[in-house]
């Protein structure tokens, strides 16, 4: 076989569909771009971190009683309260509990968007045990 019909028929030298003309550095670089983008967050989709303090006194939380955040927000609720109490935050399924001198925090990822309750489990109005459930806060998550 001559050394032109060699160079011919030798895969390196046949154009392919699925080989790009562009040099090797420009495909890496361009390839790192792409995957670095996969992981920023898309402006006005939750590229922040917000931290709500939330007061409740005799049961009833003191001052505003809703957040408003964007989804994909990180939220931090952190609440204190003069007794102890057991909160639930309806819809992402978060609870804790808070005592007097010790805050405590619900920390979630907004991801569903909506109005969602926090509620006192297991107190009545005057303080006392029930097995009841008392909306105080809540926290509206917007797409944008």
């Amino acid at each position: 076989m001559s050394s032109d019909r060699q160079a011919a028929t030798h895969p390196r030298s046949l154009p392919s569909a699925g080989r790009s003309s562009l040099p090797r550095a420009v495909r890496i670089i361009t390839v790192a771009v792409l995957a670095a983008g996969l992981f920023l967050a898309v402006p006005g989709y939750g590229d922040s971190t917000r931290t709500v303090d939330i007061e409740i006194r005799n049961g009833k939380v003191v001052g505003k009683k809703s957040a408003r955040v964007v989804r994909g927000d990180t939220v931090i609720l952190r609440w204190s309260s003069d007794q102890r109490l057991e909160l639930h935050l309806h819809g992402y399924d978060v609870r804790t509990t808070v005592s007097p001198g010790t805050p405590a925090e619900m920390k979630i990822r907004t991801r569903a968007t909506g109005r969602f309750p926090v509620e006192i489990h297991g107190q009545d109005e005057s303080g006392g045990h029930s097995h009841g459930h008392r909306t105080i806060f809540h926290l509206d998550v917007y797409p944008e």
